[in-house]
């Protein structure tokens, strides 16, 4: 019961409360709740048009999930984050940080190259580009081509743990035009937004399955090689949740937040324990 319904709604919940977050990334949460492997391989047979019921009833389960986490996300977590960042990003610093004890058991040799790998490309990208200075840029001319080529990118980015997608649109240059398009679109819709929306979102499907079949690929050959990397972006990734990167605020707090998030994965963890005992 636990590992059919409950486990992929929290997943799919906290995936869809962090994408609404720059700087978040839904991968890292697929990976620490433990659906990352599960998703990507219901994504490939879905491509493949193979998908079986209990891998539809999963999607479906994860998708509702994901909605209601958009849904807070927008609505809590927003402000949360704009007005509490400090205390909001202990919560999850301390919520991925648990996790890695619970990801090393995944691998049986650890090796350096793999890890470096996956911690870099994380790293370095957030180095040339602040989660707060998220949204600075606005394209005046929009280049299409390169928009679906950056969608495609992006859409790599959705289950690729360490690596936002809002990040990689900054870089590139679309993200602020992004956030623009959608909300002019629900107030007054003009065809301009509808085709970048629409280019940059055929794109990210794009990626999305492009980037789920080569992790399936890996996983066929060389499991611990890809458990490595993966380790190295969820370690990556508490870069960007670095508290003090975000403001200020009082030690003491900022360690009962620690300890919340840790707490909160400590639950996951031990339900799903409990389910296959």
């Amino acid at each position: 019961m636990y590992e059919i319904y409950i486990r992929p709604l929290i997943a799919g919940l906290l995936m869809g409360i962090v994408s609404t977050i720059p700087g978040a990334d839904s991968g890292t949460i697929s990976v620490i709740t433990g659906v990352f492997k599960r998703l990507v391989d219901a994504l490939n047979d879905l491509g493949k048009l193979k998908l079986k019921r209990a891998d539809v009833l999963f999607l479906i389960i994860v998708g509702i999930g994901l909605l209601g986490g958009l849904v807070v996300g927008s609505n809590v977590l927003v402000w949360a984050f704009e007005n509490q960042p400090f205390y909001t990003y202990s919560f999850f610093f301390g919520l991925i940080l648990f996790a890695l004890f619970t990801l090393k058991n995944e691998i049986e040799s650890f090796r350096i190259i793999e890890f470096l790998c996956g911690l870099l490309l994380v790293v370095i990208p957030y180095m040339i580009v602040k989660p707060s200075s998220m949204g600075a840029a606005d394209p005046t001319h929009v280049n299409y081509i390169f928009l679906f080529i950056s969608g495609i990118i992006a859409g790599a980015t959705m289950i690729l743990p360490g690596v936002s997608g809002a990040l990689i649109l900054t870089i590139l240059g679309f993200y602020n035009g992004a956030i623009q398009a959608i909300g002019r679109i629900t107030k007054q819709p003009a065809l301009s937004d509808v085709a970048y929306l629409l280019v940059l979102g055929v794109g990210a499907i794009i990626g999305l399955f492009i980037i789920a079949r080569l992790i399936e690929m890996w996983f066929e050959r060389a499991k611990e090689s890809i458990m490595n990397f993966i380790i190295g972006l969820v370690v990556g990734s508490l870069y960007q949740m670095t508290p003090s990167f975000h403001g200020n605020g009082n030690t003491g707090l900022m360690l009962v937040w620690f300890a919340i998030g840790a707490l909160f994965i400590m639950i996951i963890n031990i339900g799903g324990a409990r389910s296959n005992a």
